[in-house]
C-alpha cells in the first residue's frame, strides 16, 4: 500500500510539472502584460513588480482590440461552420460508401494543405482583386473554409469510420433516406469527433497570420494581424503586445477548458486509429 500510494504522489508530482511547463508561457506572457515597459525589457527579468493594468486597459479602450476580435470571431464561427457543412457530408461519403478512389480523394483533399501559402498568394489576390473581396470578411471566410475542409473531411471520417456499419446497413433496409441517417445516427454517435475537430479549426483559423495579413486591411484584419501592429520602426513594445496577446488568447484557453472532456475523449478515439 505505501509504495502504491508513493507511486501515485510521484506521477502526480511529475504531472503537475508537466502541466506547470506547458502553462508557464502563458503565464509570463499574462505576467508581462501587467509590467511596464521598463519591466518588461530588463535583462535579467523582474520577478519582483508593482503589477498594473493598464496594458490590458489600453487594448481595449485605444489599442481597437475590440474590433479586431470581432473581425476574428465572425470569421471563424464562420469558417468552422462552412468547413463542417461541406466537409462533414464528404466524410461521410468517404466512411460508408468509399468507392475505389476514396483515398485517392482523401489525399487530394490533404494535399492541398502541403503547399506552402505564399506559393498561391499571388493568384489568390488576382482573383479577389477582380472579384471585390480584399479586405472583406467574406474573403477571408472562404479562405479559411478551403482551409478547413480537409482537415474535417480526414478526422471526420475516422470518427465516422468507428461506427458499426451494420448499424448504417439496418436502418437503410427500413427505408431511411441518407439525410435522416446522417443527423439522426451518424453525427449524434460522433459528438465527441465534432468536438475535436471544430477546436482544431478553431485554433487554426483563429492563429492564421499569412493570409490574414495578405488579404485583410484595416476593415477585415484578425487578432494575429493586430498582434503584428506592435513591431515598430521604434521597436517592439512587449508589454502591451504581452496584454494583447493574453487576450487574444484567452477565449481559446476558456474554449478548450469548456470543451475538454470531449477533447479528451474525442482525441483518445483518434488516437485509436
Amino acid at each position: 500500500m505505501r509504495q502504491r500510494a508513493s507511486v501515485t504522489v510521484l506521477v502526480s508530482i511529475v504531472t503537475f510539472a508537466i502541466a506547470l511547463l506547458m502553462l508557464f508561457p502563458i503565464l509570463w506572457t499574462f505576467l508581462t502584460g501587467l509590467k511596464s515597459e521598463t519591466d518588461a525589457l530588463s535583462i535579467p527579468p523582474v520577478f519582483w513588480f508593482v503589477p498594473s493594468l493598464d496594458k490590458y486597459i489600453y487594448a481595449f479602450q485605444q489599442g481597437e482590440f475590440l474590433s479586431f476580435f470581432y473581425n476574428t470571431v465572425v470569421i471563424v464561427g464562420c469558417a468552422i461552420a462552412g468547413s463542417f457543412a461541406l466537409g462533414l457530408p464528404a466524410a461521410y461519403v468517404l466512411a460508408f460508401f468509399p468507392g475505389r478512389r476514396a483515398d485517392s480523394m482523401l489525399f487530394f483533399a490533404l494535399s492541398t494543405r502541403f503547399m506552402p501559402g505564399v506559393a498561391v498568394i499571388v493568384p489568390i489576390s488576382i482573383v479577389y482583386s477582380r472579384l471585390h473581396l480584399i479586405d472583406t470578411r467574406l474573403g477571408l471566410i472562404l479562405m479559411h473554409i478551403t482551409l478547413g475542409i480537409p482537415m474535417v473531411m480526414w478526422l471526420m471520417r475516422r470518427y465516422f469510420s468507428e461506427i458499426p456499419k451494420e448499424i448504417i446497413e439496418s436502418v437503410m433496409l427500413e427505408g431511411a433516406s441518407h439525410a435522416r441517417i446522417f443527423w439522426r445516427i451518424v453525427l449524434p454517435l460522433s459528438i465527441p469527433g465534432l468536438v475535436t475537430t471544430g477546436f482544431l479549426v478553431m485554433i487554426m483559423a483563429w492563429n492564421e497570420f499569412f493570409f490574414a495579413v495578405n488579404l485583410a486591411g484595416r476593415s477585415a484584419a484578425t487578432l494575429p494581424v493586430f498582434m503584428a501592429s506592435f513591431l515598430t520602426t521604434e521597436g517592439q513594445t512587449w508589454a502591451q503586445m504581452s496584454a494583447a496577446a493574453t487576450l487574444a488568447i484567452l477565449p481559446i484557453f476558456v474554449a478548450g477548458l469548456i470543451a475538454s472532456r470531449g477533447l479528451v475523449s474525442g482525441l483518445t478515439n483518434g488516437a485509436s486509429h
